[in-house]
């Protein structure tokens, strides 16, 4: 048996491995007296009339994991589901370490919770045992109830409070996946019907007695700040009670959002700025030093064998450069944050993918103990890395200990997510690829130019693991070349960054399977079988701490291929093309995008995309996943961010337009069966519409489309 304060250890956050303490025995939270529930774990709490609370780890955004969590933990504890309630969990002693991203949701927490629940279920079946004196293995459970041998039962509420005495067993049994009840079948979205019917609490949502609401004129160039301004016509405005000055700018706090825009569009009008170093900044220039870093000194991300020589030596060399232009979350629901102090410290509310740090932050700008602020994790309208950021909470408590009294709604507008974005970086690639005297690829280098998002977010200090971060989707790249070169040149930018949904993966595997596709063509082979025959009898493939399993990269590629029939007769101007990826080592991914181009217009009919991401947990839900993560990637084939005068061209989704329903290809989704734990699926989607449609436009046009965005230029 293990003590009630034994911890488990799990790994999850955005990308690195943090460690996540669970304590196996939670605190009542308010209202909610130990003898009133059952809670032999963090992760749930049994009610005496069978109702059970699961408390997820982890934010909701739109990925389903206040679906997927709880069935993990409902299936091992044979739960009847129409009786499971889902809440959010709070940082805390039981929850040390909440960040959402990385797609490790599932994984991180499909042990930890499985065995959550085994738990829980051994000891009800213990306390009905106890109570009918038969033995434990005698006893059965299905939904919500323990079954005796003689036809007995008795409902889980019944039992909670003397199984709360018994001790916590220490490795529960687990089911075996032909047990499954719950897990592997199509379960529709726990919070649903609450969303469509506008139940549901977004931090936008949030209202609180007596709350105010602020609206933050910042400079329009990162780290820009006032230097004179009149707050007299903007204090005179209907509805605004102050102006206060805050580290990211001026605060206008009023009684409604309207008023506080209001106020701050008169005060706009009489502020100046100091602009500070960025105000000379400009995507041209970024593109000037990126290309003089393409044959610069750089750091080495990957090298096996001798890349030069090869290349050297080479009957024919290949190269291309690609360019992936600057990008933004364009998040529905703007960045928001709800700040009450109170002489014992402070309440937020905000939709956070890092709860701990966001309340972390907010403490520190409070000059309060972390555990002086209580936070309240709200859904989010759009999260895809944006909100792992701080700044929009950090904001919204300085506001709050400017401006005083009750509770301070901060509010973006779209111009302000959009100017004020932890942008994604633009980057250039240089490619060289050397085929020998029989077209076999013998060499491949890969140069990677541009700012690094992970120096961005250490504060600016410079990572052991730079070249690799900044390379990933590029040295990882599973083919069997004899000699590869793959490399990452810093390129010094003033802008803020920050994660984006499929982080680096995605510009560096749309440069990858471009060029891959170039290489196919320039040794007169068809893409599907030249990269079959690159991936060959490889097994498990290591790259440094990563590794990719060939056999299973090919499974995806050949089903992909397959159920979009490859290689059919198409009409003229049809067009098909395809990408793979081992995501992370741990999801395996293959796209195949059938397009045409008929008098310079482009229609993509179809993505066929097949998934290895392990067991299966909500099919439903993964298919979701799949078309989200296709949505996504199609946006960042046709949006950018420019920089010009160190401000932002693009403000809003006019000049920087996310893909529409209409738009949408028909998207179908192959899964493929696997008895292998869990993986991720929020990111593995997205890097793959990208080159698969570039080269179904190839295919269709004979056109190459290295630069993007897309645009009807482009295809003229």
């Amino acid at each position: 048996m293990t003590g009630r304060r034994d911890f488990l250890k799990l790994t999850g956050a955005a990308g690195a491995g943090l460690v996540l303490g669970l304590r196996l025995e939670a605190k009542p939270r308010p209202g909610e007296t130990a003898k009133a529930a059952f809670k032999p774990n963090a992760f749930l709490a049994l009610r005496p009339d069978g109702t059970v609370r699961i408390t997820v780890p982890k934010t909701e955004m739109g990925q389903g994991v206040r679906t997927a969590l709880p069935l993990a933990l409902a299936e091992e504890m044979d739960l009847d589901w129409s009786k499971v309630e889902v809440v959010n969990a709070q940082p805390g002693p039981d929850f040390k370490s909440m960040q959402t991203g990385g797609s490790t949701s599932v994984s991180s927490t499909w042990t930890p919770l499985r065995k959550a629940g085994a738990a829980a279920r051994e000891m009800l079946k213990a306390a009905a045992a106890a109570q009918w004196k038969v033995g434990l293995d005698q006893c059965r459970t299905e939904r919500g109830f323990v079954h005796g041998p003689g036809g007995q039962k008795l409902g889980y509420g019944a039992l909670a409070e003397a199984a709360a005495k018994l001790p916590l067993p220490k490795d529960p049994p687990l089911k075996k996946a032909s047990e499954y009840r719950l897990l592997g079948k199509r379960t529709p979205r726990f919070d649903g019907p609450a969303i469509v019917t506008g139940k549901a609490i977004f931090g936008l949502d949030v209202r609180r007695p007596g709350q105010r609401f602020a609206a933050v004129l910042r400079c329009e160039v990162p780290g820009g700040q006032p230097k004179t301004w009149d707050e007299a016509k903007a204090r005179a405005v209907k509805g605004v009670k102050a102006v206060v000055k805050v580290p990211t700018g001026l605060a206008v706090v009023a009684d409604s959002t309207w008023a506080a825009f209001k106020g701050r569009d008169v005060l706009a009008a009489t502020t100046t700025w100091d602009e500070g170093l960025a105000k000379d900044f400009s995507s041209a220039a970024l593109e000037a030093k990126s290309r003089a870093a393409l044959t610069g000194p750089a750091d080495e991300a990957r090298k096996a064998g001798d890349a030069e020589k090869a290349l050297a030596a080479a009957a024919r060399v290949i190269e291309a450069e690609y360019s992936f232009p600057y990008q933004a979350h364009a998040t529905v629901e703007p960045m928001n944050a709800t700040v009450h102090l109170s002489p014992e410290g402070a309440e937020l509310w905000t939709g956070t993918q890092s709860p701990n740090r966001a309340q972390g932050a907010a403490a520190a700008a409070l000059g309060l103990k972390p555990e002086q602020v209580k936070l309240n994790v709200a859904l989010i309208g759009g999260g895809f890395g944006r909100r792992l950021g701080t700044d929009f909470s950090t904001e919204a408590a300085e506001v709050a200990k400017a401006a005083g009294g009750g509770p301070i709604q901060v509010v973006w507008d779209r111009e302000d997510d959009f100017r004020h974005d932890l942008h994604h970086a633009a980057t250039l690639h240089r490619l060289r690829a050397g085929l020998n005297a029989q077209g076999g690829l013998a060499a491949w280098a890969h140069r990677i130019a541009g700012p690094s998002i992970l120096r961005s977010w250490m504060g600016g200090q410079k990572s052991p693991s730079q070249a690799s971060a900044e390379a990933n989707g590029a040295f990882d790249i599973p083919y069997a070349i004899p000699a590869i070169t793959v490399d990452y040149a810093e390129v010094e930018a003033p802008t803020p960054l920050g994660w984006w949904r499929g982080i680096e993966v995605v510009p560096n595997v749309f440069a990858r399977e471009c060029f891959l596709d170039e290489v196919a063509h320039a040794s007169g082979k068809d893409p599907l079988q030249f990269r079959l025959d690159l991936l060959g009898n490889q097994g498990v493939v290591k790259f440094g701490r990563d590794e990719a399993d060939i056999p299973r990269l090919k499974k995806v590629l050949q089903a992909a291929a397959a159920k979009a029939g490859w290689g059919r007769k198409l009409p003229a101007g049809h067009g098909l093309g395809l990408a793979c990826h081992a995501y992370d080592g741990r999801t395996y991914a293959a796209q195949v995008a059938e397009v045409s181009v008929l008098k310079g217009k482009l229609k993509i009919h179809r993505i066929t995309c097949a998934v290895d991401c392990g067991f299966a947990v909500n099919p439903a839900g993964l298919e979701a996943q799949v078309e989200g993560g296709i949505a996504f990637g199609l946006s960042a084939l046709f949006t950018q961010i420019t920089w010009d005068k160190g401000r932002t061209v693009q403000t809003g989704y006019l000049d920087f337009p996310p893909v529409r329903q209409g738009d949408m290809p028909e998207i179908e989704t192959v899964i493929i069966a696997s008895s292998e734990a869990p993986s991720g699926m929020g990111e593995p989607p997205v890097p793959l519409p990208i080159p698969a449609v570039l080269n179904a436009i190839f295919a269709a046009t004979g056109k190459r489309i290295r630069t993007l965005p897309l645009t009807g230029a482009s295809l003229a």
